[in-house]
């Protein structure tokens, strides 16, 4: 798969996605290349999880604010916005909705854009020397690519209202106390640590794993009753996948699992 603003490597069941190319890129362009690159990956079954990480570039991506600017100064209707609005929209929306675990990695600045990119993902992780700041109002938009729904559910609401109204660029320690990130890792480590993490996820029986996204993406919405329920007929999927038959063996015969089918595969 060849993309011009993505590098994307298969390797051991982890596509590691980077981001490249020098500057900020037309978003519609990494719009159109990031769909079509998630989809292919989606309906790939030798990747079992999708770790998104800096290359050229930080998740800092740019919206063109100098046109949105010039535009809304011209007079121009709202209507000039909404492209960016349904390019955050699609990107967003597609890393929530892609079954497989996606991992965001961040080793330097993350902001503008790029935050709401960065907060879409599964797992967030960061290294001791990545930064993070919010969306400036200052130009008198409010944040977007979801940002008014990742961040009140990582910090709660007024953590998430003194991040953004103060704009003030936080390091890794205070990410990780307050919750925005998962799991800090040390610069030294970042490569071994990051690269155990998704070994072990490619190394879990995948029904479980992306029932189990699921599940927690819909307890934010559902009662308890529900969500039993769900545990109910997802459980079953589990049990009736060959992957859950091979992790079962390999629990017995004290050996790591060896995943070789689709994940979701039934048993004949």
């Amino acid at each position: 798969m060849h993309y011009e603003y993505f590098d994307c490597q298969i390797h051991n069941g982890t596509a590691a996605v980077s981001l490249q190319g020098l500057g900020s890129p037309p978003l519609a362009e990494l719009c159109d290349e990031f769909i079509d690159l998630m989809l292919r990956l989606q309906d790939d079954d030798t990747v079992r999880v999708i770790l998104i990480r800096e290359g050229d570039q930080y998740f800092d991506q740019t919206p063109d604010l100098d046109r949105i600017a010039q535009g809304k100064c011209d007079g121009e209707e709202f209507s000039s916005l909404t492209p960016d609005l349904d390019i955050a929209r699609k990107i967003v929306t597609i890393i929530q909705e892609i079954a497989k675990p996606v991992v965001a990695a961040a080793r330097g600045s993350v902001r503008e854009s790029g935050f709401g990119f960065y907060l879409a993902a599964d797992i967030h992780l960061a290294s001791t020397s990545a930064s993070f700041t919010a969306p400036d109002l200052s130009r008198g938009l409010m944040p977007d690519w979801g940002l008014t729904a990742t961040l009140p559910r990582l910090l709660g609401p007024s953590r998430t209202l003194e991040l953004i109204w103060s704009r003030r660029t936080i390091n890794a320690e205070e990410a990780g106390q307050i919750g925005l990130v998962d799991r800090v890792i040390e610069d030294e480590a970042w490569e071994e640590e990051l690269a155990a993490f998704v070994e072990r996820l490619s190394n879990l029986p995948q029904p479980a794993v992306q029932l189990t996204k699921l599940a927690v993406q819909q307890a934010l919405h559902l009662d308890m009753t529900s969500m039993l329920a769900y545990e109910y007929e997802a459980q079953q999927q589990c049990w009736n996948s060959q992957e859950t038959r091979e992790g079962m063996a390999a629990f017995m015969a004290g050996r790591n699992p060896e995943f070789t089918r689709s994940p979701l595969e039934e048993e004949e």
